[in-house]
């Protein structure tokens, strides 16, 4: 049997003054509708398949709207504005960029690094310790200790050519190449580029830590009852400790 890929149908909604992208496709039989990761489905869709999926996506957006209101007002209000879109964007780069530069020009040894720097370290910090339990080692979170002890202390020595350096993630001694790859590569990558970003200041670093460790935390890098999406987790458990240029409580 050949397998073919289902049409993905766009649509779109206003809600709240703005308008939401979404899509729809068919599977099984069953109409599945997707907003920015989240999906509902039916299986009682009739002839026009268009007008359910868009009362479905209305509904996921109702749900799942994320209202400016809501984000912290002790947040600088340029980074609390891209954060708030940011919060309801899918994965576009653009708009990681976006919240990254909402910081302020990040030029090494100012504030803006330094926020960047803890917004980098506290974001790593959910994903890391996935790394013991699929490898032989637990380097991702070794080298995370010394770069959050380095970034409270400068004085403590780091081995910064192998923390820049995405560590290879093995198993009986051999580099895991299986399913588990999606969640070592992109947790290596997002650990190597904080460090990178720790010592340079090239937001481009930390534009990478973010979408790195997005990857790692969508393919299950994160502990029992963490919210549902890497973005939420970063807007409203993450953002005011680097703000503050602290760790996480």
């Amino acid at each position: 049997m050949k397998f073919e890929l289902p049409e993905i149908h766009k649509i779109s909604v206003d809600f709240d003054g703005e308008r939401f992208e979404g899509a729809w496709w068919v599977i099984g039989g069953g109409l599945i509708v997707g907003y920015i990761g989240y999906t509902d489905s039916t299986f009682e869709w009739g002839a026009d398949a268009n007008k359910i999926a868009t009362t479905m996506l209305r509904k996921l957006v109702r749900k799942h709207y994320v209202k400016l209101e809501q984000i912290p007002m002790t947040i600088p209000e340029p980074i609390r504005l891209a954060a708030y879109r940011y919060v309801n964007a899918s994965l576009e780069e653009s708009v990681t960029e976006e919240f990254v530069a909402s910081f302020g020009d990040s030029v090494p040894g100012s504030l803006v690094h330094e926020r960047l720097s803890w917004l980098c370290v506290n974001a790593i910090s959910m994903i890391v310790p996935a790394w013991k339990h699929l490898c032989d080692d637990n380097i991702a979170e070794q080298l995370y200790d010394d770069l959050r002890r380095w970034l409270a202390d400068p004085t403590r020595a780091v081995d910064w050519p192998t923390a820049t350096t995405p560590a290879v993630g093995r198993r009986n001694g051999v580099q895991v190449e299986d399913c588990d790859a999606c969640r070592l590569e992109p947790t290596a990558d997002a650990v190597a580029s904080t460090a990178r970003y720790l010592q340079i200041a090239d937001a481009a670093d930390a534009i990478a830590v973010l979408s790195s460790a997005g990857h790692a935390y969508n393919e299950g890098c994160h502990s029992r009852g963490a919210p549902d999406r890497f973005q939420k987790w970063i807007v409203f458990e993450v953002l005011e400790s680097a703000v503050k240029c602290e760790p996480l409580p």
